[in-house]
């Protein structure tokens, strides 16, 4: 189970920031989504979104050095056990899509867990940016 991104299809809405941050923290904030939209202006006009892709190397997993990133055998993918992270920021660093962030309020690192299986910002783009892959 992941999310498989279009990126050239991107507005930067952030519908898919706030729906997500309403899920992992009930509250409209999308500095605390486990997705995000970067704008690359000035140099060109693109907007690129940003979200764990479930990839096959885990850098993520072995760069955690309190073991806080664990698989969720019932889905299948990698998720961030809040009561372990330390917020490090060691997984952040090493992901090769930007697909982690760390919480501005919380001490932990923010990871998309697919939203246990019927992923929120999938339903909600309006540009069909996203797409659940199984």
């Amino acid at each position: 189970l992941r999310l498989k991104i279009y990126p050239e299809k991107c507005t930067g809405c952030s519908l898919c920031a706030a729906v997500c941050s309403a899920r992992l923290v009930e509250n409209f904030n999308p500095s605390r989504s486990a997705i995000y939209a970067e704008s690359l202006l000035p140099e060109k006009l693109v907007i690129r979104p940003y979200v764990c892709v479930q990839c096959d190397e885990h850098p993520c997993v072995e760069s955690c050095p309190v073991q806080a990133i664990v698989e969720d055998k019932a889905l299948g993918i990698q998720v961030v056990d809040k009561n372990l992270c330390t917020g490090c920021g060691a997984c952040v660093e090493v992901c090769p899509y930007n697909g982690l962030r760390l919480d501005p309020v919380g001490n932990y690192a923010i990871k998309c867990d697919v939203c246990r299986g019927e992923p929120r910002c999938v339903e909600m783009c309006p540009a069909a940016v996203l797409e659940k892959v199984e």
